[in-house]
């Protein structure tokens, strides 16, 4: 299938101070969409590392907002493959509000994980094979680096709980964003309105780790990173505000 759509109503539990939807719960409704459309394509997480030992890992992801949907309000998710190479597939999502303006997108790079070695490895043919490139107008394809904090002027930790594990037993994604965004300014979160947030995902952290995430501001925001209790770089990040 090219691509899939699906409408969603936005939860009590999904949204933040101001009633809008939080960023992690963002990023969690993306990677369901992900999920959902792998399974129809039969490549889900479940039947690869069943059947080929391999997984999806996130390599980056970047979502531009125009804004943030309300409580209860209901937005229509739309995603499918922008393009792949040997190593990648770019995915792209697009969210719709009832009268159909798009409201946010977002490109990601997915790769596949050997879950025996636990390391990246190369698309299948077969996979490439039976992949749909859409004909949808892409998202702007992700790229470059991601400026590296030089001053630490915020910080967190947090220890890694059961509950942070996903399927692939390392910690999922969107707990990455929700560590993130803590390591953000309270006025600004309270105040400021996000643009757009670009996370490349590094290396994967597991039960009993501690991590720190630690922020800088720049011009227009902040860069991230959040590293291990061995000082490996996990996550770098920027989010861009007004």
């Amino acid at each position: 299938m090219e691509f899939i759509t699906e409408n969603y109503r936005i939860r009590i539990t999904e949204v933040d101070a101001h009633s809008q939807l939080t960023i992690p719960a963002l990023n969690g409704l993306l990677q369901e969409m992900a999920w959902r459309h792998s399974v129809v394509e039969k490549v889900s997480v479940h039947e690869l590392s069943a059947q080929h030992n391999i997984s999806w890992i996130l390599s980056r992801l970047k979502i531009w907002i125009n804004r943030l949907p309300n409580y209860d309000e209901t937005v229509t998710v739309k995603t499918y493959v922008q393009g792949l190479d040997k190593y990648f597939y770019h995915r792209d999502f697009k969210v719709f509000d009832a009268t159909g303006i798009e409201i946010i997108r977002a490109n990601s790079v997915w790769g596949l994980m050997d879950i025996v070695k636990r390391r990246l490895t190369s698309i299948p043919e077969w996979m490439i094979a039976l992949t749909e490139i859409s004909t949808e107008k892409p998202v702007e394809k992700v790229s470059g680096k991601i400026s590296g904090v030089s001053t630490i002027e915020m910080e967190k930790r947090f220890d890694i709980r059961w509950h942070d594990i996903d399927s692939n037993q390392h910690v999922n994604n969107t707990k990455y964003v929700e560590w993130l965004m803590e390591s953000i300014p309270t006025e600004v979160l309270n105040n400021g309105k996000l643009c757009s947030i670009d996370m490349i995902f590094k290396n994967e952290c597991v039960l009993g780790d501690k991590i720190t995430t630690q922020s800088q501001g720049i011009k227009h925001g902040f860069i991230h990173r959040i590293i291990n209790q061995n000082g490996q770089e996990l996550v770098t990040g920027e989010t861009v505000w007004e």
